[in-house]
């Protein structure tokens, strides 16, 4: 295997493929068409849709000059050309990202086709892209016609903590027959609860947990299937399983605080409603919608919670309850439950999937009867089950993230979250189950009451995620670190589901501001998060408090005392204006805007002279080492930060007033900052790691002290024998404060540090994903694992943070303005690292960077989008020495020296690939 990757690394350092723009008559191609940041999304509503697409092409320097987009009603007018909904016209831009629709307006319930030509630098015309296309949801109440239906199972009456309250799920189905040829069919369904939809026999669709979280007394997300390949001439039975959810069920913390209400924060009994619109080939059309004519029942599954489990009776199956010939007789009427007070909308994120299926790697029997799959890493998902045994035998199936010391999954880190699945058989062959309405956080899964000796298929695993870690890559000659890449993206893709939830495991499982702001531009680079975010900042707006702050966690079913605390509602104006710099997008800043403007008058009001004090509802810098940053100082910093973050975004929709009016904040929070927290010799007034991360990356330093700040800073890190003593907050802000001022070389050891705490002690302790404490765990203290484990989560992303840093900093790639079309290629070239490489797939295309290193030369690959272009930090100081290939810089005409000095000399290139090579300046 290093054979392998050392041939690979050769062949990709030697690889220099130079084209000129004349020998270039290839025209640009047309790649990843999306709508909303979706592709051929289903039943959106948004009224004028934004396009993108990405150019590929041989070549350097290439770019867009124009583009037309034509939107058809049918594929075969699109395929004529025949724009008979809407024509840009050759529009001359090199836009590729948000491009409004501005047609006619669009019409509920209708399908609509687009394509898209590109003409290049020289003018000359592409072919047109392959047909993509879009459809709406419905845009008006008065065109939804279903009920609210559920089937009654009674409700809880007592208020008590010593039990749990786990009602059934409830089945209902509605036969329907079809007698004519079927043109189209299309479902727009949602729930109050979890549903899944049935058609025939088969599960509609492949997402979980629909329709998704949301603040229900605000707005309920709705979806919608094409089902026209899944209609059958005759008898049709379309059918639903619905339970509790996020609606009725135990959601957090609320059980382990003893709150005054523990489940049901938003409804008591979870409902369905949804209708079929049936299109006819010869022109007619009707509409089967949830009434009263619908069935409902009980079924096999008894328990259905998002956190503590599922319980299936294997035994009670309706065998074709969602199929035609069903005898239904003995099924109820529905209940009739009122409309929710939320506003029904097309869901505007990324719904939750099946993203990897995990065979174990390992199964032991620590004791007699239990079991233990080990599924190889820390995982948020489900377990499906393979048995063979006698009717009404019971098989109990529970998770955990670490063994202990015995060999037994610890469960004491999920507190009050049972997180139990148990599946009765019926007894009749091989039978497979798995749950459907919930999810667990676990690397192992422990199986009791199993009949004889179950072998490694008996388990399987299933990830669910609401994204895909695949828009980077990243590679270095230190295994520790590749492994840390690995776990941050395994820790994600585990909490990024329907919101970014602090935990996957405990009772817990919310969306924490803190985390999630503090991570926002990490996630950028893992995974397209634009869809996934927006979604989060519709319920982050709506979550936002009279008085003008967001809170700890959004959405925000209940609260403790303490509702907000700095660096947790900054989130506010963290998460959009990180949607704004990644992805170019305007809108969302314009739909977050009042109230980020609520909230910074919010912070006006509460501060004294232009500081922002901490108050007692703070969370500070979260597992600090040590080291502890005052609550006032972090208060302060962030306000000064928001402040910056908000004229820079008023300056991009163009509020001129109001860029003034915030950079002028700024200054002012700024000198007060400076007067009350830095000292003449640059030291903070604090003294903390901390203190000086977030006073510098935040810019809040004087500019002549700054670096004496950063000095510092790294003194400070050495004197603690290179490690941190930094908790949430101040990591990831270390890191970029360093590389920022000039210290990299403290910031590689740093990330290659494997002794407490640091990245490393985890991975050499075993760690599949990232953990919530430094020292969560060590496999040569078995004691660790057993005890003191209630504030143990061992899949919390904040501290993969530094990813940011990474790719940043260590591989290189960023943005000068918004949305990577200027890029900065400026990678820290280390001599800790004999190499390191990596990619990032932007809204433009994708971005590689390399470097390697030998003696006192070094070589940097580079690869830019077409559309794009970039200025490329090299560190050397001998111009005259560069070469790109085997040419000397100065004698290829589409490369720019923009700038030399001692440390660097920067040049400006366009699309392409490229290979740098010179003498080596540290």
């Amino acid at each position: 295997m290093k054979i392998k990757f050392l041939i690979l690394l050769t062949v990709m350092f030697s690889l220099n493929i130079s084209y000129s723009n004349a020998e270039i008559n290839v025209p640009l191609a047309i790649d990843r068409l999306r709508v909303e940041y979706h592709e051929n999304p289903e039943g959106i509503d948004i009224e004028k849709p934004r396009f993108s697409w990405v150019l590929t092409g041989e070549g350097r320097s290439r770019y867009q000059s124009a583009y037309r987009i034509i939107v058809a009603s049918s594929l075969a007018e699109l395929e004529k050309d025949h724009a008979n909904i809407w024509d840009s016209g050759k529009t001359t831009s090199n836009q590729t990202n948000q491009i409004t629709y501005s047609g006619s307006s669009l019409s509920s319930n209708t399908k609509y086709y687009w394509k898209v030509k590109v003409w290049d630098e020289a003018g000359q015309e592409s072919r047109w892209s392959e047909a993509a296309h879009w459809s709406m949801g419905l845009l008006r109440f008065s065109q939804w016609k279903g009920l609210f239906i559920g089937h009654d199972v009674g409700y809880d009456k007592t208020d008590k903590y010593d039990s749990l309250y786990l009602p059934p799920a409830r089945y209902l189905r509605k036969s329907f027959k079809t007698s004519k040829k079927i043109k189209r069919a299309i479902a727009h369904t949602t729930a109050l609860g979890l549903y899944e939809l049935r058609l025939n026999g088969k599960k509609v669709g492949d997402s979980y947990l629909l329709p998704g979280w949301t603040d229900y007394n605000k707005r309920l997300h709705y979806q919608t299937f094409d089902i026209t390949d899944q209609i059958q001439q005759g008898e049709n039975v379309i059918g639903a399983i619905i339970a509790d959810g996020w609606y009725a069920g135990y959601v957090g913390y609320a059980l382990l605080v003893r709150l005054d209400k523990v489940r049901e924060f938003y409804g008591v009994n979870p409902s369905f409603m949804g209708q079929i619109h049936l299109e006819y080939e010869d022109g007619t059309s009707e509409i089967i919608a949830s009434d009263r004519s619908w069935k409902t029942s009980q079924g096999p599954t008894r328990e259905a919670d998002i956190l503590m489990g599922e319980t299936y009776d294997a035994r009670l199956e309706n065998s074709g309850w969602d199929s035609n010939g069903f005898d239904d007789r003995t099924w109820k009427a529905p209940k009739i439950y009122t409309y929710p007070n939320g506003r029904l909308q097309a869901h505007p994120g990324t719904l939750i999937k099946n993203t990897e299926r995990l065979r174990p790697i390992a199964l032991t029997e620590p004791q007699p009867g239990t079991f233990v799959f080990d599924l190889g890493k820390n995982i948020a998902g489900i377990a499906s089950l393979r048995v063979e045994g006698a009717k009404g035998t019971k098989v109990q199936l529970r998770f955990g993230e670490i063994l202990k010391s015995d060999g037994n999954i610890q469960t004491e880190n999920l507190r009050q979250a049972r997180a139990t699945d148990t599946y009765i058989l019926k007894g009749e062959g091989v039978e497979t189950w798995q749950p459907k309405f919930t999810y667990h956080g676990f690397q192992y899964v422990e199986v009791t009451g199993y009949p004889g000796k179950p072998d490694l298929n008996a388990i399987t695993g299933l990830v669910l995620s609401s994204i895909e870690t695949d828009a980077s890559t990243f590679n270095s000659s230190n295994a520790m670190n590749n492994t840390l890449f690995e776990n941050i993206k395994t820790t994600q893709s585990a909490n990024f589901i329907e919101v970014p939830t602090d935990c996957p495991q405990r009772d817990e499982r919310l969306g924490w501001t803190g985390d999630a702001q503090t991570y926002m531009r990490s996630a950028t680079y893992n995974a397209d998060v634009a869809a996934f975010m927006t979604k989060f900042l519709v319920d982050l707006d709506d979550a936002q408090r009279w008085y003008g702050a967001y809170p700890n966690f959004a959405p925000f079913p209940y609260s403790r005392p303490d509702q907000y605390s700095p660096a947790w509602m900054d989130a506010g104006v963290i998460i959009p204006y990180n949607m704004y710099k990644v992805y170019n997008d305007t809108r969302i800043l314009e739909y977050m805007y009042d109230g980020m403007q609520k909230f910074m008058q919010f912070q006006a009001d509460a501060s004294t002279g232009y500081l922002r004090p901490g108050g007692g509802n703070n969370w500070g810098d979260w597992l600090s080492v040590n080291e502890k940053t005052s609550n006032d100082f972090v208060g302060a910093s962030f306000y000064g930060y928001d402040a910056k973050l908000m004229a820079e975004m008023a300056e991009a929709l163009g509020k001129t007033e109001d860029f003034k009016k915030y950079a002028s904040l700024f200054k002012s929070i700024k000198k007060a900052f400076t007067e009350k927290y830095i000292l003449a010799n640059g030291h903070t007034t604090e003294d903390t790691q901390t203190s000086y991360a977030l006073a510098l990356y935040f810019d809040l330093y004087p500019e002549a002290l700054a670096q004496k700040g950063a000095d510092r800073l790294a003194q400070k890190i050495k004197a603690n024998g290179n490690k941190f003593t930094t908790g949430f907050l101040g990591t990831k802000h270390v890191m970029l404060a360093l590389s920022k001022y000039g210290h990299n070389e403290l910031a590689y050891t740093l990330f290659k540090q494997t002794e407490y705490p640091s990245w490393g002690y985890s991975v050499v302790n075993g760690s599949t994903s990232i953990w919530e404490r430094w020292n969560s765990y060590t496999k040569d203290d078995a004691v660790n694992s057993d005890l003191n484990a209630k504030m143990n989560s061992f899949s919390h992303y904040a501290f993969g943070s530094v990813a940011e840093w990474m790719f940043q900093h260590a591989i290189g790639i960023d943005t000068e303005d918004s949305g990577y079309r200027n890029i900065i290629i400026k990678p820290a070239i280390s001599q800790q690292m004999n190499h390191l490489r990596g990619s990032y797939q932007s809204i433009n295309g994708t971005i590689a960077s390399a470097w390697h290193w030998k003696g006192d030369k070094f070589t940097m690959n580079i690869e830019i989008p077409i559309n794009t272009t970039a200025k490329v930090h090299l560190p050397t100081k001998n111009m005259s020495g560069i070469k790109e290939g085997n040419k000397r810089i100065s004698n290829i005409s589409d490369i720019k020296v923009l700038q030399s000095n001692d440390h660097e000399t920067i040049l400006q290139v366009g699309s392409g690939r490229y290979s740098f090579s010179a003498k080596l300046v540290l």
